[in-house]
């Protein structure tokens, strides 16, 4: 391929007379002219393409450190991940979910009543189409709220018109039962359903076309009909709780009444819960230590420079891709700024938290040295430090921290999460000053700045060949004008001597 062409130059139509004269062929001493002074321009392009092999790298290694710093390290730096409980009880009855304030234990729960909401039902209609108009007209007050009924409205529209007041009930039609159900939708004793505002016409449509007989006693009061709190025991079956719902929270537990009867409820550290979390850290911690690790020792092969435009054009796709994968293996081999990262991780993983243990003490200990820092847990040894010893595999992760006698709580000793979060901070911010990141409007990068300089000198490159190429082409363009002019003296000469011999 013309590498004038390959590199983009902006050629300007020269006038060109090529080998009429001299029988050279122009194109083709120009191309190779142009061809041997391209070496630099090709060697320009083979390092900005080493360079953006370097920064993908980067930046691909730089999106693993901060999903392993916000996706993993970060839980395991608050003391709640620690604190996960687990709750078994009859869901028959009731289920729970602990926060972390709640203690292991077991809690009876006795439920005596479920908190419900008010009911009102009508008696059976006598109406045949639920959307044909009453012909009737009354305001019909619901728990203090006005709902005018005009003589164009229907069973439907009215019901419409109670969902849509904002009273705090709902309403519905059973077309089969020929029914109104009225419920609220709250629960509790406070909750209710209250038609007593009504006026004259309001009540004759409740009590004689709908038939829900407000004209009744309801419950305690007249006219009113009340939900119900949930009525329960808990520990020692004496006091008695009144809750307007069946969702509440007592003793750090989030409590949910299903039924009424006697269960337990069983709260306990959430073992699997909080190993996940640790095993989820190292399994991620793995994969990064490893990819940092083969990309610091990969082999470099010299003989496999970056590809040039002419020779991908020469070459099958399957024969690149090989190429490619020889020629971009070592970008980042010995990198100084992944190894200070690499060497930072791995000591901080195998540190000692003082006066409270290292990893390898709850079960997670590093591989063998080839295996480059990667962690492997035991579990049973791991589980059991959760279940039996929490305390310690919290303080080795979160840190020691100490209360005042003002309950404020301080950070005394940071522990192995803490400081492997500061050194990803760190390992992050030192890797983008070097590569940039995707989110940069402008990248100021060392390897950003150093892309940038060799655009330029590329640019200066192309222009420099462009010359070069118009220079040469004027060069053969005079010669064979000068060639043109001494073969046509020569011609007339012979011609003229020819004249002469005659």
């Amino acid at each position: 391929m013309d590498p004038i062409s390959m590199n983009n130059y902006n050629m300007s139509n020269l006038l060109r007379i090529s080998g009429l004269a001299t029988g050279l062929d122009t194109d083709s001493i120009v191309k190779q002219l142009i061809r041997a002074a391209s070496i630099p321009l090709d060697r320009l392009e083979q390092q900005k393409q080493w360079y953006q092999w370097q920064q993908e790298d980067l930046r691909d290694i730089n999106s693993q450190l901060l999903s392993l710093r916000d996706n993993n390290v970060f839980a395991l730096t608050l003391q709640g991940t620690f604190l996960a409980k687990t709750v078994s009880s009859n869901s028959a009855i009731a289920t729970a979910t602990a926060t972390s304030s709640a203690v292991n234990g077991t809690y009876t729960i006795n439920v005596a009543q479920l908190a419900q909401p008010a009911y009102r039902t009508s008696g059976q209609l006598s109406i045949t189409d639920p959307n044909a108009a009453l012909n009737q007209t009354g305001t019909i007050v619901l728990n203090n709220v006005s709902i005018a009924v005009t003589s164009t409205d229907s069973l439907n529209s009215i019901i419409a018109k109670i969902n849509n007041a904002g009273a705090g009930v709902t309403a519905s039609y059973d077309t089969n039962l020929k029914t109104i159900f009225l419920v609220s939708t709250t629960t509790g004793s406070s909750a209710k359903i209250d038609f007593s505002g009504s006026d004259s016409n309001g009540w004759n449509i409740l009590n004689n076309t709908l038939m829900i007989n407000v004209g009744t006693t309801v419950g305690t009061d007249s006219y009113v009909a009340y939900g119900k709190n949930s009525q329960f025991t808990l520990n020692n079956g004496t006091t008695v709780y009144s809750e307007s719902t069946n969702n509440f929270t007592l003793l750090g537990l989030n409590i949910t009444l299903t039924g009424t009867g006697t269960t337990t409820l069983t709260v306990s550290t959430d073992v699997d819960k909080i190993y996940n979390s640790i095993k989820n850290f190292v399994d991620t911690y793995n994969d990064v230590i490893t990819k940092i690790n083969t990309k610091l020792t990969e082999k470099r092969y010299y003989d496999y420079p970056p590809l040039t435009s002419e020779q991908k054009q020469a070459m099958k796709d399957s024969d690149i891709t090989l190429w490619e994968q020889k020629a971009r293996s070592g970008d980042l081999a010995n990198d100084e700024t992944l190894m200070r990262i690499y060497y930072s991780m791995r000591n901080v993983v195998s540190s000692t938290v003082s006066g409270v243990g290292s990893l390898s003490s709850i079960g997670i200990t590093t591989g063998q040295w080839y295996e480059g820092g990667k962690l492997y847990i035991d579990e049973t040894k791991l589980r059991d430090a959760i279940a039996n010893n929490l305390d310690e595999v919290m303080k080795i992760f979160s840190g020691v921290y100490q209360t005042d006698s003002n309950g404020n709580t301080t950070l005394v000793t940071p522990g192995i999460a803490q400081n492997l979060y500061d050194t990803l901070n760190s390992g992050i911010d030192a890797i983008t000053q070097k590569a940039g990141s995707t989110t940069q409007l402008y990248d100021s990068s060392f390897i950003g700045n150093r892309i940038r300089e060799i655009d330029d000198r590329i640019v200066q490159m192309q222009e420099y060949l462009n010359n070069l190429e118009q220079r040469y082409y004027a060069q053969f363009t005079q010669l064979e004008m000068y060639v043109s002019q001494m073969n046509s003296q020569s011609a007339w000469l012979s011609q003229q001597i020819g004249v002469m011999g005659k």
